[in-house]
């Protein structure tokens, strides 16, 4: 069965919350990589993840079946702070 999601769009969070954020996730291992990003897969909604990891060529990748990013979003995941609608 394939799960298809629909994309959502991403809302810039307000400055007055913008400037109260820092962040504080931190990569020090491959390990906190692969959770991180499987992490980001499960918070879209997917009920598929793939992970691949070559250490060869130190490259990793997750694929899933979630929720992705509307296209029109996709420059705001330039700014350092932005989320998706609260109707999720």
């Amino acid at each position: 069965m394939t799960h298809q999601a629909a994309s959502h769009d991403l809302a810039l969070l307000p400055e007055h919350t913008r400037s109260h954020l820092r962040s504080t996730q931190l990569i020090t291992s491959l390990v906190a990589l692969v959770s991180e990003l499987v992490q980001n897969s499960l918070d879209a909604g997917s009920n598929r993840i793939d992970v691949s990891l070559s250490v060869e060529d130190w490259r990793c990748s997750v694929r899933d079946d979630g929720c992705g990013i509307a296209r029109e979003s996709l420059a705001k995941l330039d700014s350092r702070y932005s989320k998706l609608p609260e109707t999720l």
